[in-house]
């Protein structure tokens, strides 16, 4: 315990110095000419010391200097937010470093990942097991290696959201493996750290496929992932798997949320509306509605209440394109239709054994969506009030926590799952999501997709 406490404060510790230099340094004229005035303190030079590390990293571990190694491991990954944040404040942005830092980053943790996943085992149920599966990490490497190589031929050089997603979960992965060798974690496990590799494997990929797609299919591509899981959480609850069903809706949702986002910065196809709508109505009016019917014993009484969900939810979204352009950008009128999938999904989990309660929560989110009450737009209104680093924070902890869900083991009490963060994020929404009248001022110019949104 004592080699974990030392390498976690070690790392805040380290993290919190950097931030601070680097803010002092970038924040003040003199700071900045001093930048410029030394190389070695420029962007590319710190990528290029950071190549060799993962090597040297492998070295410490494998010599028993496990806590000196996750340190020094530690420190070179919190220099990918230096090089950026000198870059981008002392205007040192350059074409070779668009490459040469996610090459940097990728030689850093490539050796680790393979020599984790080779060579370091752990005890499991009283089995050996690698801390990381070897399969799902080669998987990463070969496909961030070809992403790195796309580099060459493609226009779009610099790191995309899917890539820091990417780097940002390999990094918190790598810790959480580190952490459960310096001292035996329970609840660090290796099918949730092969979950998060499969995880980090998707992002790779998502990140090499936004590089050689032209810009309007970014929201074709967030609406079929929404669409399959869709599909997916329907065959999940057709076996009898509730529980994965829902977890497969709330992914869906995250999809929703961007393939909006990316249509009104990128644009989209001709069709792309009318997909959005219906994976919309698949994902949260069928798989919720069929959810709500099993869960409520496939009865005469649970399928009239299932249907009515599953029909609120088309109204819902009907009516939306019907009212397109007469709300205000930003303001839906009535519970968009993934929080009341949320707010049904997680009910219908959390009390199996008190259908009164399923049923009254179903009908609470299908007269929620219809009736005439304004709600803001979480990506629109909600979300850009959050600071960065609480959005890179939510994002990783969503992340870590649907990967726990899916694998079903959970840091705190069974009840304490997914389900429950579901149901408190939907009530939440429910309850204080509601509009003002400053959300009422109209934004210039229609929406991008002809939806407004990616939460509708």
């Amino acid at each position: 315990m004592k080699d974990l406490i030392i390498a976690v404060v070690g790392t805040l510790v380290i993290f919190a110095l950097e931030r601070a230099g680097v803010i002092l340094a970038t924040r003040s004229p003199g700071g900045r000419a001093w930048i410029r005035a030394h190389r070695l303190f420029h962007p590319n030079p710190i990528s290029y010391m950071r190549m060799p590390m993962g090597l040297v990293t492998i070295f410490l571990w494998a010599g028993g200097w496990q806590v000196t190694a996750f340190l020094w491991f530690a420190f070179w990954m919190i220099t990918d937010l230096t090089d950026g944040d000198i870059a981008r404040s002392c205007d040192l942005v350059t074409e070779s470093g668009k490459w040469i830092d996610p090459l940097s980053d990728k030689l850093l943790y490539f050796p680790v990942l393979i020599y984790l996943s080779g060579w370091q085992t752990v005890i499991y149920k009283g089995e050996s097991h690698t801390l990381f599966p070897f399969g799902w990490i080669l998987a990463l490497v070969v496909i961030d290696s070809i992403g790195q190589c796309s580099r060459l031929f493609t226009v779009k050089k610099a790191a995309n959201l899917f890539g820091k997603a990417k780097t940002a979960l390999i990094t918190i992965m790598i810790i959480l493996g580190g952490s459960d060798v310096l001292y035996d974690l329970r609840f660090i496990t290796p099918p949730f750290l092969a979950l998060l590799a499969i995880c980090c494997a998707v992002l790779a990929f998502l990140s090499f496929f936004c590089k050689i797609v032209p810009d309007s299919w970014y929201a074709n591509t967030f609406t079929l992932g929404n669409f399959l899981c869709g599909i997916s959480s329907i065959v999940c609850v057709s076996f009898g798997w509730l529980h994965h069903g829902f977890v497969l809706v709330f992914i869906g949702q995250f999809f929703d949320l961007f393939d909006g986002r990316c249509a009104r910065k990128f644009g989209s196809t001709r069709y792309g509306a009318l997909f959005d709508d219906i994976a919309d109505g698949t994902s949260f009016g069928l798989a919720t509605a069929f959810l709500l019917f099993v869960a409520l014993g496939s009865t005469i009484p649970g399928f009239l209440v299932a249907a009515a969900f599953c029909v609120s939810v088309i109204v819902r979204l009907i009516r939306f394109l019907r009212l397109k352009g007469a709300l205000p950008i930003g303001v839906f009128s009535g519970l968009p239709s993934p929080a009341g999938a949320l707010l049904t999904g997680a009910a219908a989990l959390l009390f199996l054994d008190k259908p009164l309660l399923i049923y009254f929560f179903a009908i609470l989110s299908s007269v929620a969506m219809l009736a005439p009450i304004r709600y803001r737009h979480f990506a629109q209104k909600i979300w850009p009030g959050i600071p960065n680093i609480v959005k890179v924070g939510v994002a990783v902890a969503v992340i870590v926590f649907v990967s726990k869900g899916l694998t079903g083991t959970f840091l705190f009490a069974d009840q304490l799952s997914i389900e429950l963060g579901g149901f408190v994020l939907a009530m939440a929404y429910l309850i204080f999501g509601r509009a003002s009248g400053r959300d009422d001022e109209r934004a210039a110019g229609p929406p991008a997709r002809g939806k407004g949104t990616a939460a509708e």
